[in-house]
């Protein structure tokens, strides 16, 4: 990504620190951009105070930490990467894959442009839809660019050749647009206002990249939503959601309480469970289904097992069993 510099308190240049954009930050970059200047006037110009703004908005929906400069570079590296696609199309013999995203060149042309635009027109192109919508109608025609012809800075120190994107700013053997910028503007001629290209290269792009500015009475189309969401987003998403269900679950009635089982059947069960032939477990089950040895059964059913277990042994061993 695009490296920047500024003046040092000393005087003396001092490099922007270097960061690794996302294509969803760049993708929200660009969106952002597009529906700031549609809400603005006719002839409104981007200034510093509109990348700070941005910065600001990135910060805010990836906590990235970005400087204005950083921002500001960012924005110029695809509105110059614009420039060279619009050279292209406006090239004869040139065509666009809009399926692809993909300009069509002929190998003798790839062959004549610098590494950073054959790297740009020889594979698919990315956010072309979001660069079209926002610099078709502007100025993007490389005010940057260095020297067609030196396409790198014999200055630079070594450590920079891997970021030749950001200094190789041209076509090779392409001519070149003389008009003087100024500031950033989105209503200005188009770059390839001198050469029309043809209908069916990039009409079928995107129907709402005209780029003209309405004025504000005028009705504004819906703004387009090109923020994914955050981390934060996502986590609060996760939580409401389960939060729902626990209100389902709450909801819901209890489950019915179990069937208690009577002192009797407790006792039958233990007696069940002992030792015994079948003939004892009788004897001592029809003695204890008396009516008048209630007691006797409620105490049993209440005993320890070592308890009961002795109470029938006595009693068998008293019947002569």
């Amino acid at each position: 990504m695009g490296k920047g510099k500024e003046k040092a308190a000393g005087g003396g240049p001092t490099r922007e620190r270097t960061i690794v954009w996302d294509e969803d930050q760049t993708k929200f970059m660009l969106g952002w951009y597009i529906d700031y200047i549609k809400e603005q006037h006719a002839g409104f110009k981007l200034k510093k105070q509109h990348h700070f703004k941005c910065s600001e908005a990135l910060n805010r929906q990836f906590n990235m930490g970005v400087t204005v400069t950083q921002v500001e570079r960012h924005y110029r590296h695809y509105k110059e990467n614009w420039k060279f696609i619009a050279t292209a199309l406006g090239k004869s013999g040139n065509s666009f894959d809009s399926s692809r995203s993909l300009v069509i060149m002929s190998e003798s042309d790839k062959a004549k442009l610098c590494d950073r635009v054959r790297r740009l027109l020889t594979k698919p192109i990315k956010f072309f839809n979001e660069m079209q919508e926002l610099f078709q109608n502007s100025s993007a025609d490389g005010s940057l660019a260095m020297d067609a012809n030196t396409c790198m800075n014999d200055t630079q120190d070594d450590e920079d050749n891997d970021y030749d994107d950001d200094i190789c700013n041209d076509f090779c053997n392409y001519a070149q647009r003389e008009d003087d910028l100024g500031d950033d503007s989105d209503t200005l001629p188009s770059p390839i206002s001198g050469q029309p290209v043809m209908a069916s290269q990039v009409a079928d792009l995107s129907s709402s990249s005209s780029g003209i500015k309405r004025p504000r009475s005028e009705g504004q189309p819906p703004k387009r939503d090109v923020r994914p969401k955050s981390r934060i987003s996502r986590v609060g998403d996760t939580i409401a959601a389960t939060l729902v269900e626990l209100q389902k679950e709450i909801k819901k009635p209890p489950p019915p309480p179990p069937a208690m089982r009577s002192s009797d059947d407790i006792l039958w069960e233990r007696l069940e469970q002992m030792t015994l032939t079948t003939d004892q477990k009788l004897m001592v089950g029809t003695y204890l289904a008396a009516k008048d040895q209630k007691g006797m059964r409620g105490f049993l059913s209440a005993s320890a097992e070592v308890t009961f277990q002795s109470w029938v042994l006595k009693f068998l061993s008293d019947a002569g069993l």
